[in-house]
């Protein structure tokens, strides 16, 4: 039995694969129908059965209502379909889940693998990964390990095409059928690393022909037929049109491959005007008319590319090429758009139809599974076994159990390759033996250490099987079992996927009566990750109230706001879930760790009541709601007006056109959604859900440039405020814990670092407390300013008017710990106390 996963699934919007590694080779599995690579990823549901693929494509046509495709697009969205012909809904996580049943059968061997690798998006957040998990298990798989698509094709490519000298920077430009993904891809001394990505995963050939329809079809249709309005009529679930929508979205998409290869070509169809009169259709649709419509959209895939080599300062002579992938890059206008604007050869060695579902067999078949396939397969792999002795050599009075434990890289670009095992429980006098599989190495009989190594030699280009067997003195084989040695030479594979967005948890900000986000993990970063952090409580919770602590993480950028991110993992501590009370200023230490498959697990542990709480996220839907979206947009539009006041002001020019261009584009959105029905069965409101959130990052980062001057404003003031009281109080330790406090002050303030200066200004705030507290002027004040409140704003008059008696006695005592303490009883007094104190937010200090 392999220790390794060998099968890779290409888990498509519009097609879907599955492939298989094996001795240094990968094989795609054939379509039983039509004997094709691949498998539409579409549902029909008839009263009897149910369709997956080409069958089910055909009755799209005929019963369009009763036909899924496309529904990748809202994996991990809130959104079920409805199915009329069995009267119940289908989530697309139950939809993909049939496709990937169904390309199990494409596998002609008897297999039936428990571990697979599905690829997703670069850009699928946290929830649309979990959910693509989710449908590999309820297809029957029990492990399913994620791959980024980009990753997949990089390896696709560089296995297929690898030369002498592949070191470079190259691009992996990935359009499909329903999202889009650009990676940058660094290749130094045969190690291959993602350095970089952007993408859109609502950009792909379902939109070029949702284009046809609405800008093509609709108009003609409605000049000839006298008909207004009847593209909101087609995409309204409850439109008199919705029926032909879906047929000529069908119609659209022959058309669009139709035009890769023709000049022009014909859209025919039945159409029924208002009257009921029924009319054949047959529209001309050229290249020319194609490429008008779909040049903006890719215009801006390109703009990504553009991102990519900006934020990571390359130019077009930094990059090798640029590696076509996805069916959509047939297009004639993308291959010719590409070198166009960015001066770049394009690379087409790889077949943009099968190059993912290629690179996932490659990634699994270097991958330790960690299921059997079957009852009778052993787990474990290659990386830890223990085997029991045959009862033979029980009767030896051998050990029960002798452990082996190897270690070896599974891939690699050498000739050979340094093995390792630790063998435990091993009796005197025991030896090993490692041969390859096709007798072309022997390392002959040695004795056996608790530590053994030995350097393997490789064939080249495939997969190479070696077996270790274990020996008593007489030279009998021990019944150990120790799972095959299996190494592929000269294929490139890859350490570690890349973080699509930031990992943010959510803390107070005290200065702003708000919340912000502080980085726990920067985009890119390798997966798997873990981190711990230690922060300290910006409020005391008491046992049995109704308060709460909340750990917030959340997933997209940094410099966004809380409400413009995805929440992926939050544990509430409740006061009425506590045994004793926390206070305000104790530490609590988090732990986040995510793993490469995008499970995220947070453990807080509060010492002060020495308890640990810990939780595994794997959200698998969001909801987008229209209403809900109409508010954000609208707050977010004066939110970046407020900031682009503030920026005019400042004279920061540069930055104030770039806020209205994003104001611009939100008041547009704002209109689209006004018009947008309730029923709309496109993709739109997750098109304009997601460009609200990049929107978001714009006017957010912009304002928070401004607030980094403001925060450096405060910090002055904060400096100077307690260099006043330090001068008063003449304390040479002070001096010396200020002067360590703003030691390099200038260059850390360079750094923009919003978190640090709030914490330099922190412990300048405490030190200042410190020496007021102390100063008997500033404790008279303060003193003063609460007993002249009046009486109404106490809880109670009686205790306050003691507490003011007292007062004035110990201020002619001039003992500034007794006043302070009767400063702190009337605070506690006060009714509306809480309007002097922070905003309730988490209950984490940012």
């Amino acid at each position: 039995m392999s220790g390794t996963i060998n099968f890779g699934i290409d888990l498509g919007t519009t097609n879907s694969l599955v492939a298989r590694a094996g001795n240094g080779t990968i094989e795609i599995f054939k379509n039983p129908s039509g004997l094709k690579n691949t498998l539409p990823s579409v549902v029909a549901f008839r009263k009897e059965r149910v369709l997956i693929g080409d069958k089910a494509k055909e009755y799209i046509e005929k019963d369009p209502h009763n036909v899924l495709a496309g529904f990748k697009r809202k994996m991990g969205t809130g959104e079920s379909f409805f199915i009329p012909n069995i009267a119940a809904f289908k989530t697309p996580i139950e939809l993909s889940a049939l496709v990937l049943q169904e390309l199990r059968t494409f596998i002609y061997t008897g297999e039936s693998p428990a571990s697979v690798v599905i690829t997703i998006p670069a850009s699928f957040d946290t929830v649309q990964s979990n959910a693509t998990k989710q449908a590999g298990y309820e297809a029957g798989f029990r492990e399913v390990v994620l791959l980024q698509e980009p990753i997949a094709a990089s390896l696709a490519f560089a296995n297929k095409t690898a030369t002498e000298d592949m070191n470079g920077q190259w691009l992996v430009y990935d359009l499909g059928g329903g999202t889009f993904d650009v990676a940058l891809v660094k290749i130094v001394e045969e190690e291959m690393t993602v350095v970089d990505h952007e993408g859109d995963n609502f950009l792909g050939g379902l939109d070029f022909d949702a284009l046809v329809v609405t800008r093509l079809v609709v108009p003609w249709l409605e000049q000839r037929f006298n008909i207004t309005d009847l593209a909101a009529e087609m995409q309204s679930a409850k439109g008199a049109w919705n029926k032909l929508y879906y047929k000529l979205l069908y119609k659209a998409e022959e058309a669009k491959i139709a035009l890769s290869a023709r000049p022009d070509t014909e859209i025919e169809f039945e159409f029924t005007d208002a009257a009921g009169e029924e009319h054949e259709v047959m529209i001309t649709i050229t290249r020319a008319d194609f490429e008008a419509i779909i040049r903006e959209k890719i215009t801006y895939s390109i703009r990504f590319i553009q991102k990519i080599l900006e934020r990571n300062q390359l130019t077009a002579a930094d990059i090798r090429e640029v590696v076509l992938v996805g069916g959509s890059t047939y297009i004639p206008l993308v291959r010719q758009l590409i070198p166009q604007e960015l001066n770049i050869a394009v690379n087409f060695t790889v077949d943009p139809t099968t190059a993912v579902a290629e690179g996932a067999a490659y990634y699994a078949g270097g991958k330790t599974k960690h299921v059997a396939d079957t009852p009778a397969a052993a787990a474990g792999g290659s990386i830890s076994t223990g085997g029991a002795p045959a009862p033979a050599a029980k009767a030896a009075g051998l050990p029960s159990a002798i452990t082996v434990k190897t270690a070896y890289q599974k891939s690699t670009r050498e000739k050979e390759e340094y093995f390792t095992a630790i063998i435990g429980l091993a009796p005197a006098g025991t030896t090993y033996r490692i041969t390859r599989e096709d007798g072309g190495y022997d390392s002959g009989i040695k004795p056996v250490a608790d530590r053994i190594s030995e350097m393997l030699y490789l064939l080249p280009n495939t997969l190479n099987i070696f077996k270790l067997k274990l020996y008593n003195q007489k030279q009998q084989p021990l019944a150990v079992e120790v799972p095959d040695i299996a190494i592929v030479q000269g294929k490139f594979s890859i350490y570690g996927q890349p973080l699509p967005n930031d990992i943010c948890l959510e803390v107070d900000d005290a200065e702003n009566n708000t919340t912000r986000l502080e980085l726990i993990f920067e985009k890119n970063a390798l997966l798997p990750i873990k981190k711990t952090i230690t922060k300290t409580l910006s409020r005391s919770i008491a046992k049995g109230s109704a308060d709460q602590l909340l750990i917030n993480v959340l997933e997209g950028s940094r410099y966004a706001s809380p409400q413009s991110n995805l929440p992926i993992g939050i544990i509430s501590i409740r006061g009425a879930d506590l045994t004793t009370d926390i206070i305000k200023g104790s530490d609590i230490d988090l732990t986040i760790e995510i793993s490469e498959s995008r499970d995220i697990t947070i453990t807080a542990y509060i010492s002060m009541l020495d308890q640990e709480y810990k939780h595994a996220f794997s959200p698998t839907a969001r909801n987008v709601n229209i209403e809900r979206m109409r508010e954000e947009v609208d707050y977010l539009i004066r939110v970046g007006q407020r900031n682009l006041d503030q920026l005019v002001k400042v004279e920061d020019y540069e930055s104030g056109t770039e806020v209205q261009a994003a104001i611009d584009r939100l008041i547009t959105i704002l209109d689209k959604l006004k018009k947008l029905r309730h029923d709309d069965v496109t993709d739109i409101k997750y098109q304009l859900d997601d460009e609200k959130r990049r929107l978001a990052e714009t006017i957010d980062r912009a304002g928070k440039e401004q607030l980094m001057l403001d925060l450096k404003e405060k910090y002055y003031l904060t400096k100077n405020s307690c260099q006043y009281y330090l001068s008063r109080a003449g304390n040479p330790a002070l001096q010396k814990r200020f002067d360590e406090l703003t030691h390099n002050e200038h260059e850390w303030l360079g750094f923009n670092s919003s978190g640090f200066i709030r914490r330099k200004m922190n412990e300048l705030s405490h030190l200042s407390w410190d020496i007021r507290r102390k100063d008997i002027d500033y404790i008279t004040h303060l003193y003063l300013h609460y007993a002249m409140k009046p009486d109404q704003e106490y809880i109670d008059p009686r205790k306050v008017a003691l507490l003011r008696k007292r007062g004035d006695e110990a201020l002619e005592r001039k003992v500034p710990e007794e006043i302070l303490s009767i400063i702190y009883q009337l605070y506690e007094l006060l009714i509306d106390k809480d309007n002097d104190e922070m905003l309730k937010g988490t209950g984490i200090n940012g």
